[in-house]
């Protein structure tokens, strides 16, 4: 950790400890390790890690049992710390930009407050069954890692996410639309661009909530008088811009 980081992450500990603030912004200090002085503020309801060097978070971070948001996007971790699985408050948890190809997020299933779980560019490439247990998820965000048709790797129980409001799935290996997606009426976003799909199921008419929509290649005619009668939707996009639906 350089003497600037260090610097900067003492005086924001110290004034969040001193003001009892519930949110502690640690981003961009260069931390290798999360420091022991954190663990005096049992009050801390969000904890942002952004842009650091962090391996690992220490057992005692379960000692937080008030924190509800954990950032440590663009970090150097490999393998999920298992305290993250004991975290569980959590309404919402971001490991973007981590690469987590060799590492098992079975952990996910016990975090059933989660609201908000943001997976952006991680290289996971399979989520456990046990994800079926969020069912109080409004967004999820997979774009742009290694998920794929294997049912290994998104599985069905996805489809019991009902209370899905977006779903970020663009710039995966799909070369299908996941049939569970069906069941989840009430999305209003859906990202589906930067993948292999070569046919969008008519089924998709039955979301009648969406807003917004990506889309793999150009909708032909019977894609876009599907698309034409969901009655809030106003923005769709393809791999090729921005589609007319007038």
């Amino acid at each position: 950790m350089n003497e600037g980081g260090t610097s900067s992450a003492t005086q924001r500990i110290r004034s969040a400890y001193a003001t009892r603030s519930p949110v502690l912004d640690l981003s961009r200090c260069g931390l290798g390790e999360l420091p022991d002085a954190v663990r005096r503020l049992t009050h801390l309801e969000s904890l942002d890690l952004r842009d650091n060097v962090i391996e690992d978070l220490p057992a005692w971070l379960a000692e937080l049992d008030r924190l509800a948001e954990l950032d440590v996007t663009h970090n150097q971790i490999d393998e999920v710390p298992e305290v993250i699985g004991d975290l569980a408050g959590l309404r919402a948890l971001d490991l973007s930009e981590n690469s987590l190809e060799s590492g098992s997020l079975d952990f996910l299933g016990r975090l059933t407050r989660l609201t908000r779980l943001t997976l952006v560019d991680t290289r996971a490439e399979r989520l456990p069954e046990s994800v079926g247990n969020l069912t109080r998820l409004d967004e999820l965000n997979l774009y742009h890692s290694w998920f794929s048709d294997d049912p290994r790797s998104l599985p069905d129980t996805l489809g019991q996410l009902t209370g899905l409001t977006r779903l970020e799935l663009s710039g995966n290996g799909l070369t299908a639309v996941p049939g569970w997606i069906r069941g989840l009426t009430g999305l209003r976003r859906l990202g589906l661009w930067g993948n292999e799909i070569t046919e969008i199921p008519e089924w998709l008419g039955e979301l009648t909530a969406l807003t917004e929509l990506s889309l793999p290649g150009e909708p032909d005619e019977r894609l876009l008088a599907v698309l034409r009668r969901l009655p809030h939707l106003e923005n769709v996009t393809s791999d090729f811009g921005d589609v007319d639906l007038s």
